[in-house]
């Protein structure tokens, strides 16, 4: 039969309601946590279904989440049932749950530790040996049984450079060993003044460095949730340097310039010996740390020191090259302290502030200083009285023994540390 347009449209009509009541009907929808949902279906891809609840909210829902769907009403549950669907409604949501973070552990078991720590750090040295102002101290007091004035030294200025410390820690058990060390410097100023028939006047300004390295071991003595003590010990190189490659001399008489003096002075130490001491770590918490070290430091080595100068009269009648040396063998006795506030970014990482600080006196064991000239040869010997001149050398070794010297270094520094677990904590 041949159908008008107007009625296929109604007809069309006619079809279509029945599928869309299955979208626009109530729908029991069961869930597999055991929750069940009267709701209006309003949309749905391959893996979820958008619902209208009965009280009118819009949820999206995994179809995972769906045991099955029915267009009946759900059925009565006993009371029992329903007062663990009740709770079940109330504690559980396929869309509001959280997800519970993962718990960070700080915690280190210093009992059962076996671990490698590694640290480097940057910051700012300063550097005060005792160089060529010991034997100007030596000269004085020599000097002052034949009535020669004295040569003042000015006190130096130490301009902080750039410095390093870095270290490797082992530890395992109550047991730690390993080795630390540093770099460290600054630019210093040397400046004297003398009268004798005029004013001689000296001036530098130079880089002094100084590199110490040091194995120690430790063992955990004491430890607890807040405080752990550990007894140390170690053995500990130094080694010194300052070199000035234009240190200039001025000598004045009453006339005017007399002698100008252009050199390169270079002084070397080296020092080394034993430590012993304790560190300390106090802990603030999961995170933080304070950690002290102080060491006792006994020290032996030797310093050698040397001023090479042209000497240059202003009627240049008497130019020369002026050599002086000195060969010193000492001990030294003092300390190392050492702060840092440590902490830890991570289990692992740590980022850390802090300071180091080293002096020690020195006691001198022998001395020996010499001055040649390219014009008149060894200065100060008699040939014809070789004894004449080694008598005065143990004169000065023994003024020397009188002389208080002294070296201080200290840094300032930033840095990190990584540690590295062999067993799992």
């Amino acid at each position: 039969m041949k159908l008008y347009p107007f009625r296929s449209f109604l007809l069309f009509i006619f079809l279509l309601i029945p599928i869309a009541s299955l979208f626009a009907e109530m729908k029991t929808i069961y869930l597999k946590n055991g929750q069940i949902i009267r709701a209006e279906i309003l949309q749905q891809t391959a893996t979820n279904i958008l619902i209208k609840t009965s009280e009118g909210k819009t949820i999206q829902l995994n179809k995972f989440e769906i045991n099955t769907v029915s267009f009946n009403e759900p059925v009565k549950l006993p009371k029992e049932e329903e007062k663990k669907q009740f709770q079940a409604e109330q504690t559980t949501s396929p869309i509001l749950a959280e997800v519970p973070k993962p718990v960070v552990n700080f915690r280190i078991d210093q009992l059962k530790r076996n671990d490698l720590e590694v640290h480097i750090g940057l910051g700012a040295g300063r550097y005060s040996p005792e160089t060529q102002g010991l034997p100007v101290q030596i000269q004085n007091k020599v000097g002052l049984a034949s009535g020669t004035l004295p040569t003042v030294i000015d006190k130096p200025t130490h301009s902080p450079e750039l410095s390093e410390t870095y270290g490797a820690i082992y530890t395992w058990k109550r047991w730690s060993g390993g080795i630390t060390g540093s770099y460290l410097g600054n630019r210093s100023t040397y400046n004297s003044h003398s009268y004798a028939s005029g004013m001689i006047y000296s001036n530098g300004s130079f880089p002094e460095r100084q590199s110490s390295l040091k194995n120690e071991l430790s063992f955990l003595a004491f430890t607890n949730e807040r405080f752990d003590l550990r007894p140390t010990i170690g053995y500990q190189y130094f080694w010194g340097q300052s070199q000035d490659t234009n240190l200039s001399t001025s000598y004045y008489i009453d006339s005017g310039l007399y002698l100008y003096s252009q050199g390169v002075m270079n002084f070397n130490e080296t020092l080394k010996g034993y430590t012993i001491g304790l560190k300390a770590t106090i802990r603030l918490g999961e995170r933080w740390e304070n950690r002290l070290e102080y060491h006792n430091l006994n020290l032996s080595g030797s310093q050698n020191g040397s001023i090479l100068s042209s000497l240059a009269p202003t009627n240049l009648s008497q130019v020369a090259f002026i050599k002086q040396g000195q060969n010193i063998s000492w001990d030294a006795q003092g300390f190392h302290l050492l702060y840092r506030l440590v902490y830890r970014v991570t289990p692992t990482i740590s980022v850390y502030a802090g300071f180091q600080f080293y002096e020690w006196k020195y006691s001198l064991n022998s001395y020996f200083q010499s001055t040649f000239s390219s014009k008149d040869g060894l200065i100060g010997v008699d040939l014809s009285n070789p004894g004449a001149y080694l008598i005065q050398q143990k004169l000065m070794e023994a003024v020397g023994k009188t002389v208080n010297s002294e070296s201080r270094s200290a840094i300032l520094e930033l840095g990190v540390m990584k540690r590295f677990e062999f067993v799992s904590q």
